[in-house]
């Protein structure tokens, strides 16, 4: 049996600094596995992202907890307000609701990280804090949570039931080229957007529960789950304007989406995910209005004001696929709880219903973020 390959977030590795454009890859990565080395020395970040929510009851936003792995951080202002160059490398942050309501955030640090793997089955522990594992087969995701001392234990568990992926219909390349048409010139963000930004998706949907107790409250959850993995060489505001990033498991639907907005260029991004019982209808990438068929469309709906953060902001999402034989699929996706509201950061649970057009129905539950960094107004 082969030994364990240990990648430790302080280690160096051979890869190349990042005062140049960004850092080299890694070459025969499991799925989950650590794609970049993200460290005190660079500006890099990955993470792990596992999120949960309950069943949608009486029209209120449901329960929900979402927990990331951070290795460095993915917004500028986010390492300025953890101690600049102080703050910590290695941390969990944790944030959600209570089924009354109740929103909680924690950030955990860590004294260190590693992620180990034998083969596909894949270990992340930050010392101090809490661990991931993801099994060999990809159907399980756990997170064990073990830092008393910040008011935060307990253990979540994703079972997946539809098929890992990577974004752009490929089964060898986590990055976003393909979406780009061969030849075409690409500026400094451009490039690093579509060929360093990476995205594995390891748990598309699934059961979910959660059992922690979070500062003497416990919280438990029966309902959902996502599970992926991001990296950068660089935090998201330093290249990229707008971010939409949706999810829902719909019946027997699992399905995401993606829109971005690159700073300075004309080409927006687009990625669609859907998946029927295991069946993957569409998992495509494309520059936004470039495509007739294959692709999906992301239109924001309805306009308040959130005074906590200071900006409007959607009431929710329309997702139209087109596949490409010409079926369509549409789903309306409605934020009920706002569990992270800040002025360049809001996070929604909520509720979806949908189905194929002219079809059976269903309902279920979103989990979607709009990330912000330039400000861009959103007018309704």
């Amino acid at each position: 049996m082969r030994g364990y390959l240990i990648i430790a977030s302080s280690a160096v590795l051979g890869l190349a600094s990042n005062c140049l454009a960004g850092l080299a890859r890694r070459q025969s990565i499991p799925h989950d596995g650590q794609y970049i080395e993200a460290n005190s020395q660079n500006n890099a970040t990955e993470w792990w992202w596992a999120q949960v929510g309950g069943p949608v009851e009486d029209g209120r936003g449901p329960a929900s907890f979402h927990v990331t792995f951070y290795q460095g951080y993915p917004i500028s202002a986010l390492r300025e307000a953890a101690g600049g160059a102080s703050a910590p490398e290695n941390y969990i942050v944790i944030n959600g609701a209570f089924a009354n309501g109740t929103v909680f955030a924690y950030q955990i640090p860590a004294s260190s990280s590693s992620v180990t793997y034998q083969g596909q089955a894949v270990t992340g522990t930050w010392a101090g804090a809490g661990e991931f594992k993801n099994s060999a087969d990809l159907s399980k995701f756990t997170v064990r949570l073990n830092a008393p001392e910040f008011g935060v234990t307990g253990t979540l568990e994703i079972t997946s039931d539809g098929p890992s992926h990577f974004g752009c219909n490929s089964t060898t390349s986590p990055y976003f080229d393909s979406a780009i048409p061969a030849g075409t010139s690409l500026s400094a963000n451009e490039e690093i957007f579509y060929e360093q930004l990476g995205w594995a998706t390891s748990q598309p949907g699934g059961d979910a529960t959660v059992d922690v107790v979070l500062s003497g409250s416990p919280l438990t959850i029966t309902g959902k789950g996502y599970h992926d993995a991001n990296w950068m060489p660089q935090p998201i505001d330093k290249f990229m304007d707008d971010w939409y990033f949706l999810d829902a498991q719909v019946g027997p639907f699992d399905l995401s989406a993606v829109y971005a907005a690159i700073t300075g260029s004309t080409k927006d991004f687009n990625t669609g995910f859907l998946e029927h019982s295991g069946t993957i209808l569409q998992n495509q990438c494309s520059l936004q209005g470039s495509r007739k068929d294959d692709f999906v469309s992301i239109t924001p709906y309805g306009l308040g004001f959130d005074a906590p953060s200071g900006v409007n902001v959607m009431k929710g999402f329309i997702l139209d696929y087109t596949l490409a034989n010409g079926d369509q699929y549409q789903f309306n996706i409605t934020g009920l709880s706002l569990v992270l509201d800040q002025l360049i950061y809001h996070r929604w649970v909520g509720s979806a219903v949908g189905g194929h057009v002219g079809g059976e129905q269903y309902s279920g539950v979103a989990m979607y973020d709009w990330l912000n960094p330039s400000l861009r107004p959103y007018n309704g």
